[in-house]
């Protein structure tokens, strides 16, 4: 039974594009994080503690992912966040504060929300076609990137990015 489900995970991502598995890991780190809530209410602390590091797992993997490079200053600012959301979550693990992890929780979703608006544009998915067929021209990615961004930037709803914005600034002012 062990190695149909490995199969089938395995299958599963490698049928999945950057962009899906970029929502997955967000899902992930959601779940990991309600999981760590719940086992704090029932006392369970070695399993909140195991929760709250699979979601720094989580929040590892997405800064590791980021292309510094091509991704200028949006690449910066996210990877700032995640740090951020990693010492709340150290904190509210020593704590076992479930409001520290409401409040990465809220800045996750705000992320996730934002990009499951926007992987969908025709920008997003020309960018996504070119990384995975190998054409990795730095003109043709950053001219992509620039058109996802200003394209974001006047489709997406300010109250979908005010819980990111909000915690952004909530970092920005403790110097991060």
């Amino acid at each position: 039974m062990q190695k149909v489900v490995s199969a089938y995970m395995q299958a599963n991502v490698s049928t999945t594009t950057p962009g899906e598995l970029l929502l997955l890991l967000y899902d992930g780190g959601i779940n990991f994080l309600n999981q760590a809530k719940r086992l704090i209410g029932e006392r369970d602390y070695a399993g909140k503690g195991i929760a709250i590091s699979k979601a720094m797992d989580v929040l590892n993997e997405l800064s590791s992912s980021l292309n510094r490079e091509k991704g200028g200053e949006l690449a910066a600012n996210l990877n700032k966040l995640y740090f951020w959301c990693n010492s709340r979550l150290a904190m509210a693990n020593l704590k076992m504060n479930t409001e520290m992890i409401d409040e990465v929780i809220k800045v996750l979703s705000g992320l996730r929300g934002a990009y499951a608006q926007i992987q969908n544009l025709p920008e997003a998915q020309a960018a996504s076609a070119q990384i995975q067929a190998g054409n990795n021209s730095d003109h043709a990615i950053s001219r992509n990137l620039a058109a996802i961004k200003t394209t974001a930037r006047n489709t997406l709803p300010p109250a979908s990015n005010q819980r990111v914005q909000a915690a952004y600034s909530k970092m920005a002012g403790n110097g991060l």
